[in-house]
């Protein structure tokens, strides 16, 4: 072979090379992509599952308020709700404290205004918050201290 033909085939060889070493570079890109929307989707999917599961917990901490707990109805009602709250707590779904703290429009919903005490405090917790890791699930519906 002469030198010319040596070199034309090294020019090949690193062309074809970097080739696939982008497209090598390519996959591995995709693949991390694809592997966190998949992990979003997943997460979003289960974040609404226990956001349904949320309104069911409301109804069963209703029916405990109203159902006497001497009751075999009443303790029966109570041990599904812990069983849902433990449920919850297990997948890293946490309440949102409301009552006393400082009002935030991003954790809070306000649905009312009361007199009495220090303007901007929660006087109040209409219904529960949740927080699911770092995101807000439901924002807790409360009364503010005027």
């Amino acid at each position: 072979m002469k030198e010319k033909d040596i070199e034309k085939l090294k020019r090949e060889r690193d062309e074809y090379l970097a080739g696939w070493q982008r497209t090598k570079a390519d996959f591995l890109n995709y693949k991390k992509d694809e592997a966190a929307r998949v992990g979003e989707t997943a997460r979003y999917a289960e974040e609404r599952l226990l956001l349904s599961l949320l309104q069911v917990i409301d109804s069963l901490e209703r029916a405990e308020e109203q159902i006497a707990k001497d009751t075999e109805a009443g303790k029966g009602v109570a041990q599904i709700a812990e069983q849902a709250r433990s449920f919850l707590k297990s997948h890293g779904v946490r309440e949102v404290k409301a009552k006393g703290q400082h009002f935030d429009p991003e954790l809070h919903e306000a649905v009312g205004m009361v007199a009495g005490g220090e303007s901007g405090v929660v006087a109040e917790e209409v219904g529960k918050g949740y927080a699911f890791g770092d995101r807000l699930l439901r924002a807790a519906k409360v009364r503010v201290y005027k």
